[in-house]
């Protein structure tokens, strides 16, 4: 064999072990791809279907409802033709393409009573998630721009009446309580939120809030002068009887 001959099998060799390397190496790099993409749009299929159903019960709509079902039933078809193996994905596929089927869906989230900050928040957090989830729903091409904005309007007007109803709440149990400073507190936190937003939807309840203010301070005031007049009426006990008690002493 010749010297030539054996340099040209040589060469050859290393070119196809280095071609046999690059293949192994995209090979793997597509799968670990094609394994991110199943583990990513696993877990976009598993929020929107948790905003589905943990969305409070005064926010659902049976639009909404079957907007989420459309959203999950895409996400499942991306997942099938990533992954066609698995089973259970044709089966969730299959459940929400029924619910889509019947135009009516079923709706069992129970409404959340707004009555604290901790309550308010969590409704802001799901309203916040469920907006976040159109907004990337918008930018793939899900959803056109004048759904997401009809949608995104609609939300904004829930967050805004769920910050409104804590501040009443907070103002109602502090009423309650005796403590009208304190709702009348919560009423100027709620002016400053409204003048902060300027949100079209809140335009008419300034002056709700501003007349709800002014009712908690008169409350406030009275309950001040009614303790004022107390407080003097016993000092006045407190000097009639030191004023017998010496009157006793020197008729003594």
């Amino acid at each position: 064999m010749s010297p030539m001959l054996i340099a040209i099998l040589v060469v050859g060799g290393l070119a196809i072990v280095i071609g046999i390397g690059f293949l192994s190496q995209a090979v793997e790099r597509s799968r670990l791809q094609r394994a991110r993409a199943v583990a990513e749009l696993q877990a976009r299929w598993n929020h929107c279907n948790g905003i589905s159903a943990g969305l409070p019960g005064q926010f659902m709509s049976a639009e909404l409802k079957m907007l989420l079902l459309q959203l999950e039933a895409s996400l499942l078809e991306r997942l099938l033709k990533q992954d066609g193996k698995q089973a259970r994905y044709a089966s969730q596929l299959a459940e929400v393409r029924e619910q889509l089927g019947k135009g009516e869906p079923r709706i069992d989230n129970a409404p959340l009573v707004i009555g604290n900050e901790a309550s308010a928040q969590v409704a802001r957090q799901q309203l916040g998630d469920l907006l976040r989830l159109l907004e990337q729903a918008r930018r793939e091409g899900s959803i056109d721009d004048a759904v997401f904005q009809r949608w995104n309007q609609e939300l904004g007007q829930h967050l805004l009446q769920t910050t409104l109803s804590m501040y009443q709440a907070l103002a109602n149990q502090a009423m309650q309580a005796g403590k009208p400073r304190v709702a009348k507190l919560q009423y100027e936190r709620a002016l400053a939120y409204l003048a902060k937003q300027q949100h079209p939807a809140g335009v008419s309840q300034v002056a709700v809030f501003r007349q709800l203010m002014l009712q908690a301070e008169q409350a406030a005031l009275h309950m001040e002068q009614a303790g004022t007049a107390l407080s003097e009426g016993v000092q006045a006990l407190e000097e009639d009887d030191q004023a017998w008690k010496k009157k006793a002493l020197y008729d003594d």
